[in-house]
C-alpha cells in the first residue's frame, strides 16, 4: 500500500509538475538555447568558428614573427588569478603576488611542492604546487616578475 502511494506521487511529479517545472528565481550563464543560442552564434560564431579564427590568428601571429613566452602558462596563470586575481593584487585571504621576483615566486611554489608549511594557506598550495613542473614553475615566475605580460 505504501508503496503505491509512493508511485502515484512519484508519477505524479514526473508527469504533471516535472514538464512545467521551471526555476527562475537566478540568472543563469550555463543555459542558452533557441534564440540565445542563435544571437550568440550570430555574435561569435559557432564553436569551430572560434577555433578557427583562434588558429589563425596564431598562424599569422607565428608568420609575422610574434612569439608569446607564456602562451604555456596562460593557462594555468588562470587557475592562480582565481584566488589571486587576474593582475596578482590579491584577493581576500590569498596574498598579493604583483612585484613579487622570480626567485621568491619559484621559491614559494617548490616549498609548496615538496609540502611545506608556509602560512595558513599552504595545504591549499600543495595540491596547486603539485602538479607542476619545474618548467611550469619557473615561466609562472617569471611571469609573475614581468608583471603580467599580455600576448
Amino acid at each position: 500500500m505504501v508503496m503505491g502511494g509512493c508511485l502515484m506521487i512519484a508519477l505524479f511529479f514526473v508527469f504533471k509538475i516535472h514538464p512545467e517545472l521551471e526555476y527562475t528565481g537566478y540568472s543563469s550563464n550555463s543555459s542558452c538555447y533557441g534564440e540565445c543560442y542563435e544571437e550568440y552564434v550570430r555574435v561569435n560564431g559557432t564553436t569551430v568558428e572560434q577555433i578557427q579564427e583562434q588558429k589563425a590568428i596564431a598562424v599569422a601571429k607565428e608568420e609575422a614573427g610574434i612569439v608569446d613566452a607564456f602562451a604555456d602558462i596562460r593557462g594555468l596563470w588562470a587557475g592562480c588569478a582565481a584566488c589571486h586575481g587576474m593582475q596578482g593584487q590579491g584577493q581576500g585571504m590569498f596574498p598579493k603576488l604583483a612585484g613579487q621576483s622570480k626567485d621568491y615566486i619559484s621559491g614559494r611554489l617548490i616549498s609548496y611542492k615538496n609540502r611545506e608549511k608556509i602560512g595558513m594557506n599552504s595545504t591549499m598550495m600543495w595540491g596547486q604546487a603539485a602538479a607542476l613542473s619545474d618548467r611550469q614553475i619557473e615561466q609562472l615566475s617569471l611571469f609573475v616578475e614581468q608583471g603580467f605580460p599580455d600576448e
